[in-house]
């Protein structure tokens, strides 16, 4: 097991964070360097956990962030431009996915609590869609987390 991957299960146990660690496969998850992808049949809360930091506290390339998406490319704005405004990554905020969670075939829900220095907490329901053998954000909580942080992106994909 590499460093990554023990430092990533520490911090999950002791802050409920996953500490960024590029090209992390999660599940049954073989793909590239720098790739992320959830590919169990039911996805934890430790992968949903890996997932979003992936998105949105790694610079990880479009194409491989894309590929967690519903909308894959044309969601893919959100992602980079909460990354690039460092909004809910170290130094200045955080993100954890808890419980309850509701699963129900290719659906998969759970809480993000997400943080950011000088502004509100936000708490939302996530869903995830399995899509071609994949946990994928839904675009439908894309959308719902753009309007709560107020982002001038509009929800067209």
């Amino acid at each position: 097991m590499s460093s990554h991957r023990v430092l990533a299960g520490a911090a999950l146990a002791s802050v409920g964070l996953v500490v960024s660690a590029t090209g992390l496969h999660v599940g049954a998850a073989s793909a590239a360097p720098g790739d992320f992808l959830i590919t169990s049949d039911v996805p934890s809360l430790a992968e949903l956990n890996a997932q979003v930091e992936f998105l949105v506290e790694t610079s990880a390339s479009d194409q491989a962030k894309a590929a967690n998406l519903e909308a894959g490319m044309n969601a893919v704005v959100v992602p980079r431009t909460v990354y690039n405004l460092g909004l809910f990554r170290a130094p200045l905020g955080s993100n954890e996915v808890t419980g309850p969670e509701t699963h129900n075939g290719d659906e998969h829900t759970a809480m993000l609590h997400s943080n950011s220095a000088g502004r509100p907490g936000i708490v939302m329901q996530v869903t995830w869609k399995r899509v071609d053998g994949a946990w994928k954000m839904a675009s439908k909580s894309l959308c719902e987390g753009v309007k709560t942080v107020g982002l001038p992106i509009p929800c067209t994909f």
